[in-house]
């Protein structure tokens, strides 16, 4: 029973804030998905990483070992995803961005939050952001068959990430009205990112779904196997392990989605991916946290 009871306080609020979110869209309740995202994007994204980072005390050395960690399980999960694709004869362009960047937004953060608590939440930051410059040079690259300099330089989370590293060299700590404003901002990303993500699964159009549960299967089954692996191979442990491997295995990112109906590269198959991958997750997830915690 404690065990349920501990799996239950990190696994239902997660899943009932995003079926919030679900519920309203099909009530047909206004949401303004454009204005909540660019509220989230380019405002408490980047108060979360630095009131975060304020919070706790990680050295910069486990930082660097999870960015590390990190970039070594995208590039695994692009390697295999390519090669997969490759053999069975699919596009890339279509596919890769679902198969190689997993949501550890709308999802992960709140796991490793109520599992670790801030420092959980400080390194599943690290592999966040990690994700959204890999999803905005080499996502948005795939997609769109050409890089954009101009996309990146206007998102606001990665100043954030700048300030966060000088303040963390020079020792220099955030002025307490800062801090107090940044802590304030940063708290409404975490239950707006799960409503939109609801509101996002409910309005996906799906017209097949056979390839896009094998692929989803692959997403997350490549996901807990690469997790593990580059844990192994960095020598991580404790939360620093548990952050690595839940990241890993998240679904597919609606990102990917948003990026295939843009640039017109398989839309309906990629939301197969979204929708398949979060439902099968509602199971492996608590599954995974008895793995790692």
């Amino acid at each position: 029973m404690g065990m349920i009871a501990e799996l239950s306080d990190v696994v239902l609020p997660v899943f009932l804030c995003a079926a919030i979110g679900f519920a309203w869209a099909k009530l047909k309740f206004p949401f303004n998905n454009e204005i909540v995202t660019s509220l989230v994007f380019n405002i408490g994204a980047p108060a979360l990483i630095l009131a975060t980072f304020a919070k706790v005390e990680l050295s910069p050395t486990a930082l660097a070992e999870l960015a590390g960690a990190a970039l070594a399980a995208y590039a695994a999960f692009g390697v295999i995803g390519l090669a997969v694709l490759k053999f069975a004869r699919l596009a890339p362009s279509a596919y890769l961005p679902a198969l190689m960047f997993p949501l550890t937004g709308s999802m992960g953060l709140p796991v490793c939050l109520f599992a670790f608590g801030p420092d959980g939440l400080a390194l599943a930051l690290v592999f966040f952001m990690i994700g959204i410059i890999g999803i905005f040079t080499i996502g948005v690259t795939v997609a769109a068959g050409k890089f954009s300099l101009a996309t990146l330089l206007r998102t606001p989370a990665i100043y954030a990430v700048i300030v966060t590293v000088i303040l963390e060299i020079t020792g220099t700590e955030l002025p307490q009205w800062a801090f107090n404003t940044t802590d304030l901002l940063g708290d409404i990303v975490i239950p707006t990112q799960l409503i939109a993500l609801g509101v996002a699964l409910a309005g996906l159009k799906v017209s097949s779904m056979g390839r896009s549960v094998s692929l989803a299967a692959l997403r997350l089954g490549m996901g807990v196997l690469v997790g593990l692996a580059v844990a192994e191979l960095f020598g991580l442990s404790g939360t620093a392990r548990a952050v690595v491997v839940l990241q890993s295995a998240m679904p597919v990112a609606v990102s990917s989605y948003l990026f295939a109906q843009l640039y017109k590269r398989e839309p309906e198959e990629v939301a197969g991916m979204v929708l398949v991958s979060t439902g099968i997750s509602f199971v492996t997830l608590p599954l995974l946290l008895m793995l790692v915690l």
